[in-house]
């Protein structure tokens, strides 16, 4: 399970630049990022949180599947680990599709933002971060799609909470400081050093399924 936990770590961590373009826009427009530590840590909490219960959620609702599927989601998460490796070396863009998906139910979960607008405490940012876990994005549904194939509630959990610490580095980071942290991941080195991890885990991950299946 340290592949896994650590592969969904690397999939928040390259998720930075998608972050800082999507939830980063939003925590300068709300303000969210110029009322101190405690209000961005809450937003952020919030949206982990949010992450978190969604993969113990999926995770519950596979848990039926019988011991001898275990190969088979082993094989799909090695494929999902591929699909990413391939979006964040700029190989396919289909991530961007992905969040068309669920842009309706995005609709109707918006509008709960609102309440808590404009945000000056900690009381409103972290459900401010709750409701914006639900935010369309393609990175965070391959790793929902990654933690599913645990098929247990507190293993997908934990993963998602992987992903949601490996976001938050990113996500920590306001203004002028961000844009360094940005600048270093988008460098060609760092994206095949990060690219080819999770290519390595991928690979991993299908020989694990191989051999479970002898």
């Amino acid at each position: 399970m340290m592949v896994d936990a650590l592969s969904a770590l690397l999939i928040g961590i390259i998720s930075a630049g998608h972050c800082l373009g999507m939830c980063g826009g939003l925590t300068v427009a709300f303000g969210v990022n110029s009322k101190g530590t405690a209000v961005l840590a809450a937003y952020n909490l919030g949206r982990v949180t949010t992450y978190t219960g969604l993969g113990f959620v999926i995770g519950a609702g596979l848990s039926w599947l019988p011991v001898s599927s275990v190969p088979v989601l082993r094989l799909i998460a090695a494929a999902l680990l591929v699909l990413i490796a391939l979006y964040y070396l700029n190989i396919a863009a289909w991530i961007t599709r992905v969040e068309q998906l669920a842009l309706p139910l995005w609709r109707r979960l918006q509008p709960l933002a609102r309440r808590w607008l404009p945000v000056t405490r900690v009381r409103q940012a972290y459900p401010l971060g709750l409701v914006w876990g639900f935010l369309p994005c393609g990175l965070v549904y391959s790793a929902l799609g990654f933690a599913a194939t645990a098929a247990n509630p507190w293993v997908s959990a934990g993963l998602m909470l992987c992903f949601g610490l490996g976001t938050l580095p990113a996500m920590m980071l306001t203004g002028a400081a961000a844009r360094p942290f940005q600048r270093g991941l988008n460098k060609p080195w760092v994206r095949r050093l990060l690219g080819g991890s999770l290519l390595a885990f991928a690979a991993w991950l299908a020989f694990q399924a191989i051999s479970m299946s002898h």
